[in-house]
C-alpha cells in the first residue's frame, strides 16, 4: 500500500513539474505580455522585449519580430548611455531578429545572429547587424552596418557607419568619420582618431598618439 501511494505522489509530482515546464517554455509568445513564459523556441512577436516590468522572457531561439509605432519616439527620449550596459544580460535572443527599433527599456539584452532594425540599443550584439539609424551597446562582435553611428565600449570585426566610435576595438572601421581609444586594425574614412593604435589609418586626416598625417598613418 505504502508502495502504491509513493509511485502515485511521484506520478503527481512529475505531472505538475510538467506542467510548469510547459508554462516556462513556448514555441510561440507574443511581447511583451508574456504569461509567466521565460524561453520562447520558435516566434516571438509583438511591441518589443522589456517595455514591461511584468516581462518574464529569458531567452528566445528562432525568429523574434518587433512592431512597434512609437519606435521613432522611444529613439528620440530613449538615452541608452544612462543604463547600466555593462551589467551582464537579462535576456538573449538567438536567431532573426527583426524590428522598427529594438531598444531595451529597463534591462540589457545579448542579439546573436542577424538582427534588423531602425535602431539598437542592448548590452551586446554578435553575428551581423542592419540598423538604419544606430546601433549602441557595450559590446559588438561581427559585421554591423548602420546609416548614423555605431557605438560601443568593445568591438571586434568590421562596421560601416557615417561614425563609428569604440573604446576598444580590433578589426576594420569605414566612415567619414571614426574614433576609437584603443585601436587594432585598419580605419578607413575621411577623418580617422585613435590613441593607441596597431595598424593603419587611411583618409582625409589621420591622427594617433604617435603622429597626424594626412592620406595615410600608423
Amino acid at each position: 500500500m505504502k508502495i502504491k501511494i509513493l509511485v502515485v505522489l511521484l506520478v503527481f509530482s512529475a505531472t505538475v513539474f510538467a506542467q510548469q515546464d510547459h508554462l516556462k517554455t513556448t514555441l510561440f509568445s507574443f511581447t511583451p505580455k508574456t504569461n509567466g513564459v521565460q524561453e520562447v523556441n520558435g516566434l516571438a512577436i509583438g511591441l518589443g522585449l522589456n517595455m514591461s516590468e511584468k516581462n518574464s522572457i529569458q531567452k528566445i531561439n528562432g525568429l523574434n519580430i518587433e512592431i512597434n509605432p512609437l519606435s521613432i519616439f522611444i529613439l528620440m527620449f530613449d538615452d541608452p548611455e544612462r543604463r547600466g550596459l555593462l551589467n551582464p544580460p537579462t535576456v538573449s535572443v538567438n536567431g532573426l531578429s527583426i524590428g522598427t527599433g529594438h531598444s531595451n527599456m529597463n534591462e540589457n539584452i545579448a542579439y546573436s545572429g542577424v538582427a534588423i532594425s531602425l535602431f539598437n540599443a542592448g548590452y551586446s550584439c554578435n553575428g551581423i547587424s542592419v540598423n538604419g539609424i544606430c546601433n549602441y551597446t557595450s559590446q559588438l562582435n561581427g559585421i554591423h552596418l548602420s546609416g548614423i553611428s555605431n557605438m560601443s565600449k568593445s568591438a571586434n570585426g568590421m562596421f560601416v557607419a557615417f561614425s563609428n566610435y569604440s573604446e576598444n576595438m580590433n578589426g576594420i572601421q569605414i566612415g567619414f568619420l571614426n574614433k576609437t581609444q584603443n585601436f587594432n586594425g585598419l580605419q578607413i574614412g575621411i577623418f580617422n582618431k585613435s590613441t593607441t593604435q596597431k595598424g593603419i589609418q587611411i583618409g582625409f586626416w589621420n591622427s594617433n598618439k604617435k603622429r597626424s598625417m594626412p592620406f595615410i598613418n600608423w
